[in-house]
């Protein structure tokens, strides 16, 4: 009953080796189920965050009305309340045509690069054909 040496060392590598494998794949298993968790927690965060957002901006957005009148009622305790509404409609029109030149001004500093070049384009091929016939 001799063994070889050989052999008989090389069982117990084997199943080492063999749980060592097992051991790494369960690891990496293990390693995407939290992956795939935190990504559903990011994401959930992310789409709670966007609904406050949206939420607060519809405040925002409601609260302007509300500012407008207060203003109006307090101007409304020093003037008449046609005069007080008459100043905030015209405060609110500056604010309008301020807001519209600058949109206006930038709009018009940026000049858009490719129509500039398919008028050029444009150009030379008119001039190509022109001198073909």
């Amino acid at each position: 009953m001799s063994e070889d040496p050989q052999s008989a060392g090389s069982d117990p590598v084997t199943s080492v080796v063999g749980r060592l494998l097992q051991h790494i794949v369960a690891l990496l298993e293990a390693r995407v189920d939290l992956t795939r968790q935190e990504m559903r927690a990011a994401l959930r965060d992310v789409a709670i965050s966007l609904f406050l957002l949206v939420s607060a901006l519809a405040l925002v957005l409601l609260m302007i009305p509300v500012a407008v009148a207060v203003l109006v009622l307090v101007l409304a305790q020093v003037l008449p309340v046609w005069l007080a509404t008459a100043i905030v409609l015209g405060v609110m029109l500056m604010i309008v045509a301020v807001l519209l030149i600058v949109a206006r001004f930038r709009l018009r500093k940026r000049r858009l690069t490719v129509l500039a070049g398919l008028r050029e384009d444009w150009r030379a091929i008119r001039q190509a054909l022109e001198r073909q016939r």
